[in-house]
């Protein structure tokens, strides 16, 4: 498993949060110090809903956010969507037809038009 996730993260607390410990992190988080300390090494991987603590703790600008999000989603053996993209498409009929749009013409060889 990569760890730009860990990584980031460390540089986030690093830099927004004074380098305060992970353990203070982890109390601000209500996640256990070796939750975050598994999270930061790279061993486990925040859920969706951490994801957002973690987004508001941090104060995340958007583009940190889609960082945190991507590097999420790229951490998984499986390489899963973005979390935040995820749960977009699930709470938006329009998205998901335009995302069914949009692989249409991919597979049909033709340009995306958006």
């Amino acid at each position: 498993m990569n760890n730009k996730l860990g990584n980031y993260i460390v540089n986030l607390r690093n830099k927004k949060m004074n380098k305060i410990s992970s353990r203070q992190v982890a109390k601000l988080l209500d996640i256990t110090p070796q939750y975050m300390c598994d999270i930061e090494n790279g061993s486990r991987i925040p859920s969706a809903q951490l994801l957002d603590k973690i987004v508001k703790v941090f104060k995340l600008k958007d583009e940190e956010k889609n960082k945190l999000y991507d590097y999420a989603a790229t951490s998984s053996k499986n390489n899963k969507v973005p979390a935040d993209i995820a749960n977009f498409i699930i709470n938006n009929d329009e998205a998901k037809i335009v995302i069914r749009q949009m692989m249409n013409e991919q597979n049909m060889g033709g340009g995306i038009n958006l």
